[in-house]
């Protein structure tokens, strides 16, 4: 991610960053409610990331769920 596309919410921040360190590709495409995309390139799977989500945990807790369910072919 470049500078300045930090996730506002430090929970959901730090489950993205420890999806970049597994080999996941995070994008940010700001439009209405979401904020961009966690995508396992060589499965082609992709998960939403939400700019405001209403429990921050529970957002935190689904990006590491799929960073682990897509880490062996990252």
């Amino acid at each position: 991610m470049p500078l300045g596309d930090k996730h506002q919410k430090k929970d959901v921040e730090a489950a993205l960053k420890r999806a970049e360190k597994a080999g996941l590709k995070v994008t940010h495409d700001k439009n209405r409610h979401r904020w961009g995309w966690l995508i396992c390139c060589p499965c082609n799977k992709s998960e939403l990331v939400y700019c405001t989500p209403r429990n921050t945990g529970d957002a935190a807790n689904r990006i590491d769920q799929f960073t682990e369910k897509h880490r062996s072919c990252a």
